[in-house]
């Protein structure tokens, strides 16, 4: 069995591969939520994928960009900021900028916070990618 370490660079590499549903479907639990911005966006996997589904397989050249990865073994969670890339449906230049954090249990990702614009900010400028061991602190 895969350490919780090797499970999330795992689920990095196929996001950077531009694999977004294949990773959700690999590595989110069936019981899973999902909150953007502090609101909730999907529960139970099946929500979360078919709102993302739409907007995943309309995006084209998908370059995948995760830094800042934090992974925190004993509480099994971890953040990464997300800055990828892609062309949407008019062949248009996207970036994505969010922060996810993720908790884990028993191998898969139970709740996943997204954070993108002012949320995201306020979220850096409270220390999100300099101290993550504060987490809790941080979402609750």
């Amino acid at each position: 069995m895969p350490s919780f370490d090797e499970t999330v660079a795992a689920q990095v590499r196929m996001l950077e591969a531009g694999q977004v549903l294949e990773a959700l479907d690999h590595f989110f639990a069936d019981y899973g939520v999902m909150y953007s911005n502090g609101a909730i966006f999907g529960e139970g996997i099946a929500a979360c994928r078919d709102k993302q589904k739409p907007f995943i397989t309309s995006a084209k050249n998908v370059q995948g960009v995760i830094t800042d990865l934090y992974i925190d073994k004993h509480s099994e969670f971890c953040v990464f900021r997300n800055q990828t890339t892609y062309l949407d449906g008019d062949d248009e230049q996207q970036k994505i900028d969010g922060i996810h954090v993720q908790m884990w249990t028993q191998g898969k990702v139970a709740i996943e916070w997204y954070y993108s614009g002012e949320p995201m900010e306020g979220m850096i400028a409270r220390g999100i990618l300099t101290d993550p061991a504060h987490i809790l602190e941080l979402t609750g």
